[in-house]
């Protein structure tokens, strides 16, 4: 029977130099730091609004958002503050990939993986190797672009594994308690997780093993919980079952992609057979890696049961807590245990790993260059990219009049691009029930009356938006009687009449306030 090998020594500058590579390879292939993109655009009136309590008073976007991810939005607020919001975002974007790879250093250091194994993980993730990023949702193992606070609730999450695999219990829940503070949601699917584990290792029946690191975990998850108990308040269970609703709202976070859950499905197979074998050999490294498996298990069973919910009996209840969030940490746990192979522990001098990082590096960034789309680590603005959207919202910012505004709601980003007010934005949506009927409300009346649904967000997005075209002036004229619209923006080709004050390729922006005109547009 083989024994579990010693951990290599510690060499910092080495971890520490591939962890920041890794970094930069996984922010260039992403085409560099994104800032004002997709959930931003929900996220940055409210830290503007954190910053400065005048800002736009009442705008509604704001009040569906202000508890969304809030100790996120008090950190960029926070780091805003002296640096601005572009650098605040930069910094986080930094700081959330260096510890998503320091973490997955640090659990290679715990399954004793050699040094180059697991910079070969890192990179494979870093360049989307063979789907490894991927679970069967929408959501990436480093996160969709814009950094957001999943790619931190990854990272501990990692730790915590880590930790779980050396059998530090306190250290693991402690940890577990920081990942429900960033992200409440990923935090209480993966506490779940932790109970389940920690009751097939029958932890509960030694509680100095586990209770003080509950009650840290209480201590360090509570603004969080604090924020849900707000949300609470304000209708957040209200219609969490409908699925009605999450067809329209948020369809690509709840259905599954076939090839997507095949591959899962691979992964966690290729995982169990090497774990079984080594099992019957009596190697040690099915105790070490034990913990893995079980815990890419228990992600799977939940995967099947929000499939199970979500497509066969039709309740909702199960499928809203999105059980499947966490897919994505099976491939990568099936890696760790498919890099461990061969000898074990692994010769300190083998250089495939570190070739063969190199060279899916090297492939990665040139697919990037041959598809168009160049690897950058500059930071990329939405509210600075060239385009008639971006000309508009930069005109309307710089002199367009401060009213409430109608735009298309399926496009992303008017408020926190022109520091305007709109009606309502698709993509800026309620918690569960919490503002949902108005926001139901104000996309009926800016669409005419119907709502789409689709296969994905951005075809509801795009079925809004042409529904939002075809608005006749009553109804234009409606959505200034009952929300107090006084502007519109509308295609450069709508027949919508009336004063115009402004007009790009694009777009025009017609007010539906006469007094608007009086100072005309240059």
């Amino acid at each position: 029977m083989s024994q579990p090998p010693s951990l290599q020594v510690p060499n910092r500058p080495l971890a520490l130099a591939a962890i920041v590579a890794c970094a930069a390879l996984a922010i260039a292939l992403d085409h560099g730091i994104q800032v004002g993109r997709e959930n931003h655009a929900g996220l940055i009136p409210v830290v503007r609004r954190l910053l400065d309590p005048g800002y736009l008073p009442g705008d509604f976007g704001i009040q569906l958002r202000a508890h969304h991810h809030r100790i996120f939005a008090l950190l960029v607020a926070a780091l805003a503050l002296p640096l601005g919001e572009r650098a605040a975002f930069a910094v986080l974007t930094w700081s959330g990939y260096l510890l998503v790879f320091a973490a997955l250093w640090q659990l290679g250091a715990a399954l004793a993986l050699a040094r180059g194994r697991r910079m070969l993980l890192a990179v494979a993730l870093a360049s989307g190797f063979a789907f490894l990023d991927h679970g069967v949702e929408a959501n990436r193992f480093l996160g969709n672009g814009p950094i957001m606070p999943p790619t931190f609730a990854h990272a501990g999450i990692v730790f915590a594994l880590a930790a779980l695999v050396r059998g530090r219990w306190n250290l693991a829940l402690a940890l577990s308690g920081a990942v429900a503070l960033v992200h409440l949601q990923i935090g209480g699917i993966w506490m779940l997780v932790m109970a389940l584990e920690a009751t097939r290792q029958r932890i509960w029946r030694r509680p100095a093993r586990w209770l003080p690191g509950l009650a840290a975990a209480l201590l360090i998850a509570a603004p969080a919980l604090y924020d849900l108990v707000a949300l609470a308040q304000q209708g957040l269970t209200r219609q969490m079952g409908a699925l009605q609703d999450v067809a329209f709202r948020m369809p690509q976070h709840f259905t599954f992609h076939g090839n997507r859950m095949a591959v899962v499905l691979l992964y966690l197979g290729l995982f169990a057979w090497t774990w079984r074998r080594w099992r019957s050999r009596g190697d040690a490294r099915a105790t070490r890696f034990a913990p893995l498996l079980s815990v890419a298990l228990i992600l799977m069973a939940f995967t099947v049961l929000h499939y199970l919910d979500y497509y066969l009996l039709r309740s909702g209840w199960i499928a809203r807590a999105q059980l499947l969030r966490l897919s994505m940490f099976v491939p990568v746990l099936a890696a760790c245990a498919l890099l461990a192979q061969g000898p074990w522990p692994a010769p300190r001098a083998e250089r495939w790993p570190w070739l063969a990082a190199a060279l899916f590096a090297l492939g990665a960034l040139g697919v990037a260059f041959a598809k168009g789309e160049p690897p950058s680590l500059r930071v990329v603005d939405a509210a600075r990219m060239r385009g008639d959207w971006t000309e508009l919202c930069d005109w309307v910012r710089a002199r367009g009049p401060q009213v409430l505004y109608a735009t298309p709601p399926g496009h992303v980003g008017f408020t926190a691009c022109s520091d305007r007010s709109t009606l309502v934005e698709f993509k800026i949506n309620p918690d569960g029930g919490a503002g949902r009927e108005q926001w139901l409300e104000r996309l009926h009346a800016i669409t005419g009356g119907t709502l789409p649904t689709g296969a994905g967000r951005i075809e509801v997005a795009q079925a809004l938006d042409a529904a939002y075209a075809r608005l006749p002036a009553s109804g234009l004229a409606a959505l200034a009687r009952d929300y107090g619209v006084r502007a519109a923006v509308v295609p450069a080709a709508s027949p919508l009449r009336g004063p115009e004050l402004y007009r790009n390729a694009g777009y025009r922006v017609v007010a539906l306030d006469a007094t608007l005109a009086a100072e005309p547009s240059r």
